[in-house]
């Protein structure tokens, strides 16, 4: 049964990644209009009221899930923040690969953090992905210089790891839901404050902008990090890792579609090395379930 479930929520978290992917396109055209940093905001505290009528737990406001919840959350805000306002200061490819070190990072603190040992295909597997994000990258850049968008998000990238790791450590003992929602609420309440560390100038809220903060609030929000949240329950962080890795594979084949952009040779490759590298890491599994569950049926009861 549990490598059932560990395969639908693989299954659920692609789903995920696509709806992330699917964000980039729509917040990048956005970004003409509204400040990122306020736009977080708003994105955020509008996906903790569509998720506030579900928290039906008796204990949803006790200090233990809030505590959890906004610690969750502070890593969350800390990926979202430095990832948009760095991508004000650097090109979209090298975000692209800065933010893809997340994937690399997370078998580092699983084993630092989690006390989880690392297993070789998820090793090679997370090399894999990284390999691949850096060669469909690599046709677009032409500004190899390090900038301080470079830095901010790298900082993004950590931030994204850690939240992986610590959901995937305090998420067994809680209620998904709860936990989702102190996560989110964390990150809006966080880009609140954070709005006037953003210049605020110019802002023009029209339909387009209000179609992506409800689309990203609602679907790679609420829906999103709840998968997230629950998936991680029997998923481990690096094989999500791998998951999520995709983001950007669908990310460029939206960006095509909306926007007009050009893959290129390099990114049809990279894109393919990516999709190798999660099913590499999902087969390893299923064939570690088979031999497990042949060990059980050896055993007997």
């Amino acid at each position: 049964m549990a490598s059932r479930n560990q395969f639908f929520y693989l299954g659920l978290l692609l789903l995920v990644t696509f709806f992330w992917g699917l964000t980039f396109p729509l917040i990048k055209n956005s970004l003409e209009y509204i400040s990122p940093v306020l736009f977080l905001s708003l994105r955020f505290l509008l996906s903790s009221l569509l998720l506030l009528p579900f928290l039906r737990n008796k204990n949803a406001f006790s200090k233990t899930n809030i505590k959890y919840g906004f610690i969750a959350g502070a890593f969350l805000f800390i990926g979202y923040y430095f990832q948009t306002v760095g991508l004000e200061f650097t090109t979209a490819a090298k975000s692209g690969i800065i933010t893809g070190t997340y994937v690399v990072l997370i078998p580092l603190i699983s084993y630092f953090y989690l006390r989880k040992k690392i297993r070789r295909m998820d090793s090679i597997a997370s090399i894999l992905a990284f390999a691949g994000l850096i060669i469909m990258s690599a046709g677009n850049i032409s500004n190899t210089q390090v900038q301080i968008g470079d830095i901010l998000t790298l900082i993004c990238a950590i931030g994204y790891a850690f939240q992986i790791a610590y959901v995937s450590k305090y998420t067994k003992d809680l209620d998904s839901t709860v936990f989702t929602f102190y996560q989110i609420l964390a990150v809006g309440i966080f880009s609140t404050i954070a709005i006037p560390t953003y210049p605020l100038a110019g802002q023009a809220i029209n339909y387009y902008v209000i179609f992506t903060i409800f689309f990203t609030a609602a679907f790679a929000g609420v829906f999103g990090y709840y998968i997230n949240t629950k998936a991680l329950i029997f998923v481990e962080p690096t094989t999500a890792g791998i998951i999520f890795v995709g983001e950007p594979i669908f990310a460029a084949i939206t960006s095509v579609l909306i926007n007009g952009e050009i893959l290129g040779v390099l990114g049809l490759i990279g894109g393919g090395t990516m999709v190798m590298a999660m099913f590499f890491t999902t087969f390893d599994k299923y064939l570690a379930s088979r031999r497990k569950r042949g060990l059980t049926l050896q055993r007997g009861p």
